[in-house]
């Protein structure tokens, strides 16, 4: 891996093989560059300043060889299986939206009014290019939260046939969303999620504080720094502004 020569005469071949060196790293060990070789897997001709952005970070990639996720043991009898979610309307260079999920297997903890800890481990993460038309903030988070959704119960399927043969409790789904809107019944109108939470798919359903969301790094060139926190103590205070209650 190195940076990219902006006047080379190969410099288009070289952005995509860099390109696709630094989406490699980034899905398995570095989720922080996730959102950034997303957007640049998006760049079919590269200008001067598309150079920049992906030299940034490969640059940050090549100073940061160590940095990675480190696994944690947890107390799979409460653990919980949270998905975080996000989606930023218009975002991408073409207007399209930037959607991203964080999936964390962790034990809750330190519990008071509005606000908890988790304390546990990242096993999944996503930024893609939104591939529907998105034409409002609360369309571009609610597709985000289905892709999260669509993983998250992947995985909670595959956990269950685990903790049945160790004879442990299922664990359970939560899904997180950010607190920006106050239509919180039509977050989960779409038939999918609707119809898995009436059947407790979902455990829960919360909104939290935007500062608290580690999939915010997922849909953000400068996003806050709740995956920063995560991925370096295993750990994260969440502040909690809402949630579902079933009838």
């Amino acid at each position: 891996m190195t940076t990219i020569d902006p006047k080379a005469i190969d410099r288009h071949q070289r952005y995509v093989e860099e390109r696709a060196r630094a989406s490699y790293i980034a899905s398995i060990a570095q989720p922080e560059a996730s959102f950034d070789v997303s957007v640049a897997a998006q760049v079919q001709t590269p200008e001067d300043k598309d150079y920049a952005i992906l030299n940034k970070r490969l640059q940050w990639q090549m100073d940061h060889q160590l940095r990675g996720l480190t696994y944690k043991p947890i107390d799979l009898a409460t653990a919980k299986l949270m998905v975080f979610t996000d989606g930023s309307f218009a975002n991408n260079k073409d207007l399209s939206s930037q959607l991203g999920f964080v999936i964390a297997l962790v034990n809750e903890t330190n519990h008071k009014e509005k606000q908890f800890e988790i304390s546990g481990n990242i096993v999944h993460w996503s930024s893609t290019k939104c591939k529907r038309v998105t034409r409002s903030v609360l369309a571009s988070e609610i597709y985000g939260m289905a892709n999260g959704f669509d993983i998250g119960i992947s995985l909670a399927m595959t956990m269950k046939i685990i903790t049945e043969r160790l004879n442990l409790p299922p664990i359970p789904l939560i899904v997180f969303k950010l607190g920006t809107t106050k239509e919180k019944r039509l977050m989960i109108d779409i038939m999918a999620l609707r119809q898995s939470y009436e059947k407790r798919e979902i455990t829960d359903i919360r909104w939290i504080n935007g500062a608290d969301n580690p999939a915010d790094a997922m849909t953000k060139a400068s996003p806050n720094r709740a995956l920063e926190r995560f991925i370096d103590t295993n750990s994260l205070t969440i502040r909690v502004e809402g949630y579902v209650q079933r009838s």
